[in-house]
């Protein structure tokens, strides 16, 4: 499972060290994978995404005194650990324990992605139904980032961005297009496409566009900070069709229901550990990020309390 590091502009655990929490991720995660299987009445269940290390040290080569001592003393681990799943639940087999444990994993990172101890940002609930962003979470490796719609700045003005996926290797800078495997998307002219669907048809924005803005900005934070990794854009159209097969000009993936499949095979296929270049840039890219949010209510009450 990929990890959630900025939605949006909410507040993230990862913004706040972001060299603690992916290896972290993966710690917890086995923690709650135990707990789970463990309702279904054997521990040792196989899930394949568990078997990823990282390059740094991480709290598993940790001794067992040390973790011990970290749990009981670290507010951060009371915090993040939550209660195993209700008791009674059933699962009927491998397939299903394994939905309802990514599903859970899933909730988990949103809660991540829009809180620390000590402050929280109001998270817009359509995050926990949209399909793209679980898709992407769930699917992918521990070792890749995701940047889902954040707000990066440049030379103190925002810039919308869509996704941005930072793997050990790359950066991906993608935009997505909504639709049905009844929704084609066409070329209309270097600025516009058109977006068909029946008798419907209706005119937006060439997705390059965005993606060339995406690009600019990526870059320049990279280069004014002396960073290096290839970036990669692309447009995806998951459910639908692209008429056209590569962006005139461009060398901006173009995929669709017809290529997904194989993308995501490509994409996924050399699973490597984090690297500590990755964890730089994304230290970098989310010291450009918007955000916004407010103290929890019992973090305030504890400082007005101290006054």
């Amino acid at each position: 499972m990929a990890q959630l590091v900025k939605l949006s502009d909410y507040i993230s655990r990862y913004e706040t060290d972001i060299y603690r929490y992916p290896s972290r991720f993966v710690r917890l995660k086995k923690e709650r994978w135990k707990r789970f299987s463990s309702e279904w009445g054997n521990s040792e269940v196989y899930l394949p995404e568990m078997d990823i290390s990282f390059e740094q040290e991480t709290e598993e080569r940790k001794t067992f005194g040390q973790r011990l001592k970290h749990l009981f003393l670290s507010k951060d681990d009371a915090d993040e650990v939550e209660p195993a799943p209700p008791p009674g639940i059933k699962y009927k087999d491998k397939q299903e324990l394994r939905a309802a444990f990514m599903e859970d994993v899933f909730h988990f990172q949103l809660s991540w992605a829009s809180s620390t101890i000590s402050e929280k940002s109001e998270i817009n609930r359509k995050y926990y139904y949209d399909h793209l962003l679980s898709f992407f979470v769930k699917e992918l490796p521990d070792s890749y980032f995701i940047f889902y719609e954040p707000v990066l700045f440049l030379e103190k003005a925002p810039v919308d961005f869509d996704i941005l996926i930072l793997t050990p290797a790359e950066m991906w800078l993608i935009t997505a297009l909504p639709g049905t495997d009844k929704t084609v998307y066409k070329s209309f002219s270097n600025r516009f496409w058109e977006k068909k669907q029946g008798d419907r048809t209706e005119k937006l924005l060439n997705p390059g566009v965005a993606l060339k803005r995406m690009k600019t900005v990526t870059e320049e934070i990279l280069a004014d900070n002396g960073l290096e990794i290839p970036v990669r854009t692309a447009v995806i159209a998951k459910n639908s069709f692209i008429d056209l097969p590569q962006l005139p000009g461009k060398r901006t993936k173009v995929i669709d229901k017809r290529n997904f499949a194989s993308w995501k095979k490509e994409f996924t296929a050399a699973t490597v550990p984090v690297k500590h270049h990755q964890l730089k840039i994304a230290e970098t890219l989310l010291g450009q990020c918007l955000t916004n949010s407010e103290l929890r209510v019992d973090e305030a009450q504890g400082r007005i309390d101290d006054i």
